[in-house]
């Protein structure tokens, strides 16, 4: 069986949703063999099921054989040379990039809505993926409709496996308003719709970034903006303006999963000119913080909740008027109103983050000094 001439077939004679399918395995051919169901159908867009009559649309008994079939054809050479010139195969409508097709339009005096429809025939889109169409159409939504983007724009994973009862739970609307809001962002239903999220939001074999790597980093951004959407900012601005008036800063460690935060955030501080300690032994915490006084501040680094020696010396060291900045995910632990409390989120980048927010604070200038 000739895998690529059915998946070529494919691209001309199928719905727009199996056109876009046979486009993706066209276009990472040499990676699918290496993938596993779930990997495709997340880098795809769709279930599994809709993968498995993928397969027996063209010819295949299931994923399995289709797999086969791929793995077979991979060491052909002749495929092995088509597919490294895509337009010899399959026609320059199918492989042109979105500002060529627009310029032909143009030139041919096509009007946009055909254009629309032409591309979203050969499964390509004229306005970029789906997150940036639904960016630029926020004005043209009705008020149920864009709360639906919101929801969408708010958190694009969730949106690209949610069913349509989630999705709508989600964005506070009805299940109904789901399905008009996916004809209105250009899509064919919901599972378009899904798909053209998913293939936005994640990454596929023979981008830059291996999968594996793109979806951790996808994981990091998104945690480092929830992070951020949290962090309350005048907290942050706060304690800048407490570090910068202080005359030495020191940093406590509440334990080992602490400490790299803080001699990193000591080593950041005296690289910018700002006298800095850190106190790791909890024997000595006590004895530093009753050396403090005003003109000193204290950094508290616990993940976890402190102890009663590093409580023991945060209050003493409240006692003795120096600024208290607690770096902790338990806000119990500032029992006072005077602390700034810097919650780290989830994870280790969190803190990092934390670190970055308050050197780069310190080397702003007084006017530029807003997060």
């Amino acid at each position: 069986m000739d895998i690529v001439y059915h998946l070529v077939h494919g691209l001309a004679d199928s719905s727009p949703q199996e056109t876009r399918l046979a486009r993706f395995f066209l276009e990472n051919f040499f990676q699918l063999p290496d993938a596993t169901m779930e990997q495709l159908a997340a880098r795809a867009g769709v279930s599994q099921a809709t993968l498995q009559q993928f397969a027996r649309t063209i010819g295949c008994s299931d994923m399995n054989d289709f797999l086969g079939q791929v793995r077979h054809q991979q060491h052909d050479s002749r495929v092995q040379d088509l597919l490294a010139a895509p337009s010899q195969m399959l026609g320059d409508a199918a492989w042109v990039d979105n500002d060529t097709l627009q310029f032909l339009a143009n030139r041919g005096g096509v009007a946009k809505d055909v254009l629309e429809r032409f591309s979203h025939s050969i499964g390509r889109e004229t306005e970029g993926d789906i997150i940036s169409r639904i960016r630029q159409r926020l004005a043209e939504f009705s008020q149920q409709e864009a709360r639906v983007a919101q929801a969408i724009l708010h958190d694009p994973g969730f949106a690209s496996s949610a069913t349509i009862d989630q999705l709508a739970q989600a964005a506070g609307v009805s299940p109904a308003t789901i399905t008009r809001f996916a004809r209105a962002a250009g899509c064919d239903d919901i599972r378009d719709l899904r798909m053209k999220l998913a293939q936005a939001s994640t990454a596929i074999p023979g981008s830059e970034l291996p999968a594996a790597w793109q979806q951790r980093l996808n994981g990091i951004q998104q945690a480092l903006t929830q992070q951020l959407e949290t962090l309350p900012e005048a907290n942050v601005s706060r304690a800048v303006s407490l570090l910068k008036q202080a005359k030495a800063i020191h940093i406590f460690s509440a334990g080992t999963a602490d400490t790299p935060f803080a001699s990193l955030l000591q080593y950041r501080l005296l690289t910018q000119g700002q006298p800095a300690s850190v106190c790791y032994d909890p024997a000595l915490m006590s004895f530093t913080a009753s050396m403090l006084n005003r003109e000193q501040a204290m950094i508290v680094f616990a993940s976890s909740t402190p102890d009663s020696a590093l409580l023991a010396a945060v209050q003493q060291a409240r006692r003795q008027g120096a600024a208290i900045i607690m770096v902790t995910k338990d806000p119990a632990s500032v029992a006072h109103t005077g602390d700034v409390w810097l919650p780290p989120g989830e994870g280790h980048y969190g803190a990092l983050l934390i670190v970055d927010l308050l050197c780069d604070g310190l080397a702003a200038p007084d006017d530029e000094r807003k997060i």
